[in-house]
């Protein structure tokens, strides 16, 4: 999460030193955009701008499209914001990809259901698609990883359960063809349930034998 009052020369170090193959920027409780633009000039790691803030869709289409404008490789637009189709286009004509989203806060829904996300979300454009529910049992991991394993092949797709019974999805989801899965920097540092810190989640790989 960034903040205004972020040493952004320190986090970049302190980042940085974990060797990431990607970073996602939570701009909810930004208000200075030039940080943006700081961000963009320290980074040596390709860089996601995602707001789920409160502030209102035309502030936070004109924050994700200063991120896309100052070199963030992508940025994360919700498949149901209204200014989902014109920010996709914008953001594309900046250089940075787009990741379409969706997120389900309560379950994780039927293959149907997650099929009919997925061409919604191609459809409008995503680079990538990402596609976020939340486990409530340990069975809607087999769900999502068999719904990666038949559909990342003709899609860059993320997906993965949210929630203390959707770890195992975090962990398992790029052996099922998944783009990428998020981990935090530290423990404390964490942005979701069932979050893992990122040395947690490559001690586990380790022990897995996939890393």
């Amino acid at each position: 999460m960034v903040e205004d009052s972020e040493n952004i020369g320190q986090l970049i170090e302190r980042v940085s030193q974990k060797k990431p193959d990607l970073v996602e920027f939570r701009l909810d409780k930004l208000s200075n955009s030039g940080i943006l633009e700081m961000i963009a000039q320290k980074k040596t790691f390709p860089a996601i701008a995602t707001d789920r803030s409160n502030r209102g869709p035309a502030a936070t289409e004109k924050l994700l499209l200063e991120a896309a404008s100052a070199g963030f490789e992508y940025v994360d637009i919700d498949l149901a914001a209204p200014f989902a189709k014109t920010a996709i286009s914008q953001a594309k004509s900046h250089g940075a990809e787009v990741i379409v989203s969706f997120h389900d806060l309560s379950k994780t829904p039927s293959h149907s259901e997650l099929d009919r996300v997925l061409n919604s979300e191609r459809r409008a454009g995503g680079d990538v698609c990402k596609i976020v529910t939340t486990a409530r049992q340990p069975r809607d991991n087999l769900a999502i990883l068999g719904f990666l394993e038949e559909r990342a092949a003709e899609t860059r797709l993320v997906s993965f359960a949210m929630g203390p019974q959707g770890v195992a999805s975090r962990i398992l989801s790029p052996l099922f063809g998944a783009e990428f899965t998020f981990a935090a920097l530290t423990e404390e540092t964490r942005t979701a349930d069932g979050q893992l810190s990122i040395d947690s989640l490559r001690s586990v790989w380790q022990l897995l034998g996939v890393q």
